[in-house]
């Protein structure tokens, strides 16, 4: 994962905390509360940006796994078709020679 694809949560995240030392300070002009209510902000957001990273994983290895299982369909159709032809000579042959047979 690129640092790149999470620049917007992390900005979100950091205007969240400073928006809430602003607000805290303004209405109870304590220092000690402001500082407890930015790191409350800080790990909220750093659990969102966790969450938001597995999901992402989560995602690419599903799609992974959907390319994978794709790919052994396709296989197992090719070998599904490949037997089948081999039975219908073998039902074609039998016939043929139940037919040679018969008419001698």
């Amino acid at each position: 994962m690129n640092v790149r694809d999470i620049i917007p949560e992390i900005l979100l995240i950091l205007l969240m905390a400073v928006s809430a030392i602003v607000v805290v300070s303004r209405l109870w002009q304590d220092a000690i509360i402001s500082v407890g209510i930015l790191l409350l902000i800080l790990a909220f957001g750093g659990l969102c940006l966790q969450l938001l990273v597995r999901l992402r994983r989560l995602e690419e290895a599903s799609v992974q796994r959907e390319r994978i299982l794709k790919g052994h369909l396709e296989d197992l159709g090719r070998q599904l078709i490949a037997k089948q032809d081999q039975t219908s000579k073998t039902v074609i042959e039998t016939v043929d020679s139940i037919k040679m047979r018969m008419y001698r």
